[in-house]
């Protein structure tokens, strides 16, 4: 699933969780990769993989940059470009 018409003038992403079963996620420019196990987001912030078991998208909001998530989030974390180029052969195949 890949979403590209998002406006680029969002600003930095923001990240709400509430309870470990939803989140909501702000300034995405793209879902990059979607499962029930987890999500891969580009954000103003960099890439966001968020990880967890029985993942839906609620919500999509293109025009916003707004995804919202629900299932069991178990974390979540940042990449940027510099680090995913210090991660070498792993973080190539993690892509």
């Amino acid at each position: 699933m890949s979403v590209t018409n998002v406006n680029k003038e969002l600003g930095k992403s923001e990240i709400t969780l509430r309870g470990r079963r939803d989140m909501t996620v702000s300034g995405v420019e793209e879902v990059v990769n979607f499962d029930d196990e987890g999500a891969k987001l580009r954000t103003s912030d960099g890439e966001l993989f968020i990880e967890g078991r029985e993942i839906k998208i609620g919500t999509l909001d293109t025009d916003r940059g707004i995804v919202n998530l629900s299932g069991r989030i178990n974390g979540f974390y940042y990449t940027t470009e510099d680090e995913k180029q210090k991660r070498g052969f792993w973080g190539r195949l993690a892509r």
